[in-house]
């Protein structure tokens, strides 16, 4: 027994001190922590003003590739949204506009082609698929904005509906239709009736007339000046056997001095002769000569002339200058 409490009395003092030492070391970890912890604050604080301050500094490119859009400084537009996701890659509306930009660019090369001058020849071909690789240049860009625009911003819904448009260009109705319809979940996006409008025109390419009337109904409901929606909806009442109600919304288009759509007086004439209006259906089909002689869509409107009125189309011609 004596043996056993020597023992332990032997023992005592080095557990003794054992436990200043171990608290010491508590306190200096608990410092160099501390200190860490601090100097990670810091440097979180550091990165977060440069972050705000690239961000900022990106804001102010992207209002000025704004004012250069309104005012048709496309190529400087460009730039300016080029800087702006060099100082800041995930800014949404410089991803949005620059995709707008491209798709405008693709739209531009296609209108000089078909609209302006009809070519078909080797030329024109690359040309086309320049515009094609242009909108899907465009599309990747709407992409990454719609990665960057949080669930209820109004540019998430404009991002959705803009990559609608291209699926469209693109025939892929089924990604339209779903690009569309989750535009029109947002919250805050004002532009429904655009939505609407692609939402219609993706089941029109589908056939399904039903559904494309019930939606493009609803557009120009929802905006009674949006002529694009008038149009679409006249293509589809044409289609579904409703010439009077498809020469209503033709003639909506061609009352807008806004509204230079070739085709629409196609369909006006289209809708007359279907109506048994042969004069006037003429006059429909020579004014869409008029608008565009050289187009692709004027052959297609001069064929009509002849058929509907058994002559050839004299358009009169400017008077020369004195």
């Amino acid at each position: 027994m004596e043996t056993h409490l020597r023992t332990a009395t032997a023992r005592q003092p080095a557990r003794s001190a054992r436990r200043p030492a171990s608290r010491g070391g508590l306190r200096r970890s608990l410092a160099v922590c501390l200190l860490g912890a601090v100097v990670m604050a810091v440097g979180c604080a550091g990165a977060n003003a440069r972050r705000a301050e690239r961000t900022k500094v990106a804001q102010k490119h992207y209002e000025i590739a704004v004012g250069s859009f309104h005012a048709g400084m496309f190529e400087d537009a460009k730039a300016q949204l080029r800087r702006a996701l060099a100082e800041n890659p995930d800014h949404a509306d410089s991803h949005y506009l620059m995709g707008v930009l491209l798709l405008q660019e693709g739209k531009s090369v296609l209108d000089a082609l078909e609209n302006e001058r009809c070519l078909t020849d080797a030329a024109a071909a690359l040309q086309r698929e320049r515009a094609m690789d242009l909108h899907r240049r465009a599309e990747a860009s709407f992409r990454k904005a719609l990665e960057h625009y949080g669930p209820d911003d109004a540019g998430r819904g404009r991002a959705l509906n803009s990559l609608a448009v291209v699926a469209l260009h693109f025939d892929r109705y089924d990604e339209a239709i779903e690009y569309a319809a989750k535009a029109l979940d947002v919250q805050h996006y004002n532009e429904r009736f655009s939505a609407l409008a692609n939402l219609g025109w993706a089941y029109y390419g589908k056939q399904d007339l039903i559904r494309a009337t019930t939606e493009l109904r609803q557009a120009v409901l929802l905006n009674p000046d949006f002529c694009v929606g008038y149009y679409r909806l006249a293509r589809v009442y044409m289609d579904s056997d409703m010439p009077d109600k498809a020469l209503e919304a033709a003639e909506t288009v061609l009352a807008n001095d806004k509204c230079p759509i070739q085709d629409a007086h196609r369909l006006a004439g289209i809708a007359r002769a279907a109506l048994g209006q042969a004069d006037q259906a003429g006059e429909a089909f020579a004014s869409c000569v008029a608008l565009a002689p050289r187009s692709c869509l004027a052959e297609d409107c001069r064929s009509l002339y002849v058929a509907t009125t058994g002559h050839d189309l004299q358009l009169a011609s400017a008077a020369p200058a004195p």
